[in-house]
């Protein structure tokens, strides 16, 4: 082994110490197949009002204003998957996405993942590393795919076969060189396309690609323009943060072994006790100050009220 090189074991070890289901390691590259396939995406314009992903094209395909360059990324999993989701809602009509119901994942995970940069940062000091939780302008999902942990779904997103696909991404990138031996997990999707054809809005209109203006996610959450309501809209199906239509009818994350391997052991990702003590009525009626408290530490701190009423507003009409 070289003088600055490590071996996977240590960091696979310490990962699943620090409650990460999924591990894997690869290249700090995108291949070039990946790099075309993103680039027709932004020249067809799928990326609806997400500008900035314009503008970080080729930062992201090549790893570009980190500071230094990296050669390994360490790609972590966290599953988010809870029962009690289906126990709190089963008697609401309106529907907010599973991952949004806990804490914000985003410093969730940072902290889970601290020991791992620790251990690395103590005994190589002379290397750099970089820790992102959809906060580095990089192609998460395709390192993802690289690194063994899962393959890319109909839907776009990686399923792991004993998991399913309701997990959190975390990935720490790094100039040290890590021994590993990473194979790729074989497609397993087959002839299946529950996924598109249960899509209400088409934004799955081909497998393995996503027209994100279309997307129910987008346009609840990322979708900044306040009473710019498409034809699209009447067909959210209910949802008023997120969508999981796609991950609800996936076979792999029906599994009733999977469905119990999935099962969060993160306390925190466990619905809010602000959903657990509200009516779907109280909910729908939300004034501002409640709203701020619910976006306390949660992830629908990603809208603003404005966006939540008109949210609101969309389920109301699509239900009188």
């Amino acid at each position: 082994m070289k003088k600055h090189e490590l071996e996977f074991d240590p960091i696979k070890e310490i990962a699943r110490s620090c409650g990460f289901e999924l591990v894997g390691i690869t290249k700090a590259e995108i291949p070039e197949v990946d790099k075309r396939n993103i680039q027709e995406w932004v020249n067809k314009k799928f990326y609806g009002g997400m500008e900035w992903f314009i503008r970080n094209t080729h930062i992201r395909n090549n790893f570009e204003n980190l500071g230094f360059t990296p050669k390994s990324a360490i790609v972590l999993g966290c599953t988010y998957f809870t029962e009690s989701y289906e126990k709190v809602f089963q008697n609401y009509k309106l529907k907010i996405s599973r991952y949004a119901v806990g804490e914000d994942y985003h410093g969730v995970l940072k902290k889970k993942a601290n020991p791992i940069l620790e251990f690395l940062k103590i005994n190589y000091p002379n290397n750099k590393f970089r820790m992102g939780v959809d906060s580095l302008p990089i192609a998460e999902k395709v390192l993802a795919k690289k690194s063994g942990i899962g393959w890319r779904g109909k839907n776009t997103i990686i399923i792991n076969p004993e998991i399913g696909s309701y997990f959190f991404l975390a990935i720490i990138l790094t100039n040290l060189e890590i021994s590993y031996n990473a194979e790729e997990i074989p497609d397993r999707c087959g002839k299946c396309r529950l996924c598109l054809d249960a899509c209400p809005t088409g934004a799955l209109f081909e497998e393995y690609k996503i027209d994100a203006s279309k997307c129910i996610s987008y346009q609840t959450i990322e979708d900044r323009k306040i009473g710019d309501i498409s034809s699209n809209n009447k067909n959210r199906k209910n949802w008023i943060f997120g969508c999981d239509i796609c991950q609800e009818v996936c076979p792999w994350n029906k599994k009733k072994l999977n469905r119990i391997r999935m099962e969060s052991r993160e306390p925190k990702f466990q619905p809010s006790p602000i959903w657990e003590d509200s009516t779907e009525l109280e909910i729908i009626e939300m004034d501002l100050e409640k709203f701020t408290r619910l976006q306390k530490k949660s992830p629908i701190s990603r809208i603003q009220f404005e966006k939540w009423r008109e949210n609101i507003s969309i389920f109301l009409n699509s239900n009188t």
